[in-house]
């Protein structure tokens, strides 16, 4: 699908100014602020052990055979041909990628120098997300860390990468080259009341990163922890159209509702434009190709056409000597392989008209404000592929970015998107999410329900919260039935 770019008063016109938060260097480093809580409310650390997850071996392996399969089907109406390519696509996304060979190359090899993960489906097992343990060490756990120091990117725009460590830590790495270092997390349990009494537990997370082996991170550095999300839809948020999506934007809050949403305006390096940002979670990649490319790149290491180059930050000596597969050590086919699978792959269908609880939820989430950021329904554009094209869908997203507080803040802009903004996140799939244990909802997992998700709204949705604590017993309860049902 073709975009229209963005040009620089189209931004300007957006109000796409960026919100600058630094933390500063301490030893260990954390990531997130443990402020004090407000007075209303209690704290624990969380001391128990991680819960087991039996989908995930010693080595970090996952074994989808273990976890449903409900985001794995291709959307209806493919020809034989597009389904073949879904079926060849769908191999590659679950290939493990191995390092670079010394003895003659295969069409898997690339991996590293640097890495977090050896493949796609390691961070989307089964096309869901994974679990992020409550304590302890979490490499090959499926988060990552976002670096980078104050400043913007002079021709893109974009964030400045950490000068010894790079845009991502990298906690894994191969042969004779250092991992970047260790991220920790644990969690302080906070309790609060809703206004009928019941208590409810939310978990604040705290990250560090140790055992940094190419000395201190840059003063005024910037951080943002991210686990990967649920694949499913893509392609079809992939062609909604850009009017629709910035008829919806309100950056300056005209119409007083308290809902300011902005688009993200996101440098599209294959056209060399500004262009409106839709993947990710601060909407800041443009395209679906990018944003396997970025992954390729970031997690795997692994490099392609779109980023040619090894991920190693200019100062790590021993990475950029390691062996390297080259500019493109994932082909272009095999990238367009995976591009066209995740752009076919489908979505569940809801099933709210099952329960007259859901359909009731279903009105609370109305009249509760929540349509406001996640609109129900869109048509989609034109595509070469017919099933996806001209179909309505109910993503229940905006695809615009939208002050989440800061108690959702990190410290890190990407692009236009401030620290405290993120991209309103599609809740088709959302009770389908596979997953063993915990849901680990949000950017960086921290809610462990659909229920701590809707609790962890702030900003703009402070006012859905609030009707939300507010709203007796059995509307919450249907409220959340109705989330379950999509």
């Amino acid at each position: 699908m073709r975009r229209s770019s963005l040009p620089c008063s189209a931004v300007l016109a957006l109000g796409l100014a960026i919100a600058i938060a630094a933390c500063t260097s301490s030893d260990p480093v954390s990531l997130r602020s443990t402020d004090e809580p407000s007075p209303s409310s209690t704290t624990a650390v969380l001391d128990e052990p991680a819960n087991s997850d039996d989908s995930i071996a010693d080595d970090g392996v996952v074994d989808e055979s273990l976890l449903p399969v409900v985001f794995a089907n291709p959307v209806e109406g493919l020809t034989d041909d597009e389904l073949a390519e879904f079926i060849t696509g769908q191999g590659f996304f679950n290939e493990v990628w191995t390092p670079v060979a010394t003895n003659g190359r295969s069409d898997s090899d690339g991996l590293g120098p640097l890495f977090n993960a050896e493949s796609c489906v390691a961070c989307h097992p089964a096309n869901g997300r994974r679990r992020v343990p409550p304590q302890g060490e979490l490499t090959g756990s499926g988060l990552v860390v976002r670096l980078s120091i104050p400043g913007r990117d002079p021709i893109t725009g974009g964030p400045v990468p950490e000068p010894a460590y790079g845009d991502q830590l990298q906690d894994r790495a191969t042969g004779a080259v250092e991992p970047e270092g260790a991220v920790f997390t644990n969690y302080i349990v906070q309790s609060d009341f809703y206004a009928d009494g019941t208590r409810y537990d939310i978990l604040w997370p705290t990250v560090n990163i140790r055992r940094r082996n190419h000395g201190p991170l840059t003063e005024g550095f910037q951080t943002s922890a991210r686990i990967g999300s649920q694949m499913i839809g893509m392609g079809l948020l992939e062609l909604i159209s850009q009017e629709e999506i910035l008829a919806l934007a309100d950056p300056s809050d005209a119409n007083n509702d308290g809902i300011s949403g902005r688009a993200n305006a996101v440098w599209n390096p294959q056209t060399s434009q500004v262009e409106l940002g839709r993947f990710g979670w601060k909407a800041n990649v443009v395209a679906l190709d990018q944003q396997i490319a970025q992954a390729f790149h970031g997690d795997l290491g692994v490099t392609s056409t779109l980023i040619p180059f090894e991920n190693c930050a200019p100062q790590q000596t021993a990475c950029d000597d390691a062996p390297s597969g080259g500019t493109a050590e994932v082909s272009d086919e095999k990238l367009q392989n995976i591009t066209n699978y995740l752009r076919t792959l489908g979505v569940p269908p809801a099933r709210t008209a099952e329960s007259e609880a859901a359909q009731r939820g279903e009105q609370h989430f109305r009249e509760f404000g929540c349509t406001s950021c996640h609109v129900e329904s869109f048509t989609t554009g034109s595509s070469p592929i017919e099933a996806i094209s001209n179909v309505e869908i109910r993503p229940y997203t905006d695809m615009l970015l939208h002050d989440m507080g800061f108690d959702m803040s990190d410290s890190r802009p990407d692009f236009a998107a401030s620290p405290i903004e993120w991209r309103t996140a599609p809740l088709w799939g959302l009770g389908l999410v596979p997953i063993d244990g915990d849901r680990g909802l949000l950017h960086d997992g921290r809610a462990r329900t659909i229920e701590e998700a809707v609790l962890w709204h702030g900003g703009e949705a402070q006012r859905s919260r609030n009707a939300f604590i507010n709203a007796e017993l059995a509307k919450r309860q249907e409220l959340l039935a109705f989330l379950e049902s999509l």
